[in-house]
């Protein structure tokens, strides 16, 4: 079963990911070009600031300490001026400007700058007249040199570590939103969690309710999105109120307005029928009988669907307490006891002695009456009933077999909707029956949690009627 708030998170937390993903690797090419940027400038500004230190052929400036190890030469023609400690004694072969060479084993940013020998030797005049040059002789000879041969300056740095620098820079900015992708995922689902609090108030009232609690459902907070909700719910719980207490007065009518006028008819009937046998009146076509029958058999489906409406797992409430199944099923049997014995059948009650049970005494008796009822009904005459009791893993079974016709087992489904008989009125047995009683039987399982199965009896023909009932 899908959950919406899982279902929320999840999609919140991927497209949150997704979008810190695409915004760092963004940041991360953005980052990385404008680092390699500022390290060009680096290379340029060191070359520049090298120009004015020489002066004198021989010597050159210190230079600061370099992470990156950046290699110097400086060359006027084919002479080197300077170098660097790691830089190599042969001339770097580069184009002016920036460029990426191979030399000392790697892989090299050079940046080569070609001062022109005017320049060059304007630099050398300025120099010497700041420094107070003794020996006009010397200015001379470096003046005329530096006005012939031009200046190369040129200055490389390691792609790697240049890379690496770059990257350290980059990923420590990045490092804390992807740290903080698990906080945002936990305040995302709180925050779903509290958007949809609501929604899980109103499943748990729901769900809380009892079968027979028909109450509007009381929020203390309604947002707009579940406000339509909550309304068709109340109006759906209202109109199933009035249909369930206009079926209770429906049976109310029915017990009061059938009753009492199918039993004056009753009495009527049999009066009638003794007069006429008084008077020598004959009834040679057997009506009086077969209206006998008939209003017998109409009181008699009025009691069942009292019975049935009062076992409804919707109006009726359980009243469980303790019980002896054995001693009920003895009792009923007693009390079906004559019906028997005026078809000669023979009734064997099996199992254990003594039965404990939590149910409702009323429940089971209707439903073992019932039972009974029927195989007694439709077992031939001289047949045999077992009713046997055990108790298996905490469920309590009780097994019901006869000798009659049985039934189809295609037919095992249908005989417990209601009013339905196998056959309809002209059931192979010719016995008259409502079609409510197994109806009936199935309510009363329901109310005790219990499991109804039906299946073919140990006799030579028959039914098997199994009601497992938990202890």
């Amino acid at each position: 079963m899908s959950s919406i708030r899982r279902y929320l998170v999840t999609m919140l937390i991927a497209m949150l990911t997704l979008t810190s993903f695409m915004a760092a690797l963004h940041s991360y090419r953005e980052s990385i070009s404008r680092a390699d940027q500022l390290f060009d400038d680096d290379l340029q500004m060191l070359a520049a600031s090298l120009l004015p230190s020489f002066t004198k052929v021989a010597t050159g400036p210190e230079l600061a300490d370099d992470k990156l190890g950046s290699v110097v030469q400086i060359w006027r023609g084919n002479t080197l001026l300077y170098r660097s400690a790691n830089a190599p004694a042969q001339k770097i072969q580069a184009p002016e400007g920036y460029s990426e060479q191979n030399f000392s084993g790697q892989r090299w940013r050079t940046y080569l700058q070609l001062v022109p020998a005017a320049v060059s030797a304007q630099s050398v005049q300025s120099t010497d007249r700041m420094q107070g040059t003794d020996s006009m002789q010397s200015t001379d000879a470096a003046t005329t040199a530096a006005q012939t041969v031009p200046l190369t300056v040129l200055v490389a740095q390691p792609l790697k570590q240049r890379q690496q620098l770059a990257e350290e820079v980059v990923l420590a900015s990045i490092y804390p939103v992807v740290l903080s992708l698990p906080l945002q995922a936990l305040l995302i689902w709180l925050a779903v969690s509290k958007g949809l609090s609501p929604l899980l108030k109103f499943a748990e009232q729901l769900s809380g309710k009892k079968a027979d609690d028909l109450t509007p459902v009381q929020l203390s907070q309604v947002p707009a999105e579940l406000s339509q909700v909550l309304g068709t719910t109340n109006q759906l719980l209202a109109k199933l109120s009035d249909a369930f207490a206009r079926e209770k007065r429906f049976a109310s009518d029915v017990a009061h307005e059938l009753r009492t006028p199918l039993s004056v008819l009753q009495v009527n009937l049999h009066n009638a029928i003794s007069q006429w046998q008084q008077a020598g009146v004959a009834d040679p076509q057997g009506l009086m009988p077969a209206l006998q029958d008939g209003v017998q058999r109409m009181s008699q489906l009025i009691e069942q669907i009292m019975l049935l409406n009062r076992t409804n797992p919707e109006h009726f409430k359980a009243k469980l307490q303790n019980m002896d199944l054995a001693a009920l099923c003895r009792e009923v049997i007693a009390e079906l006891y004559p019906q028997i014995l005026q078809k000669n059948q023979q009734v064997e009650l099996c199992g254990a002695s003594y039965v404990p049970l939590m149910a409702d005494t009323f429940a089971l008796r209707l439903m073992l009456v019932n039972l009974l009822g029927n195989a007694i009904k439709y077992t031939p005459a001289h047949g045999e009933i077992k009713l046997t009791l055990a108790t298996e893993q905490k469920l309590i079974k009780l097994t019901l077999e006869d000798s009659g016709p049985g039934i189809d087992p295609k037919e095992y489904q249908r005989v417990f909707d209601r009013f339905y008989r196998v056959g309809g009125d002209r059931h192979q047995s010719g016995q008259p029956g409502s079609g409510l009683g197994l109806a009936i039987v199935k309510e009363i399982v329901a109310l005790h949690a219990g499991s109804l199965t039906l299946g073919p009896s140990g006799f030579a023909s028959g039914l098997k009627i199994t009601v497992e009932l938990p202890q």
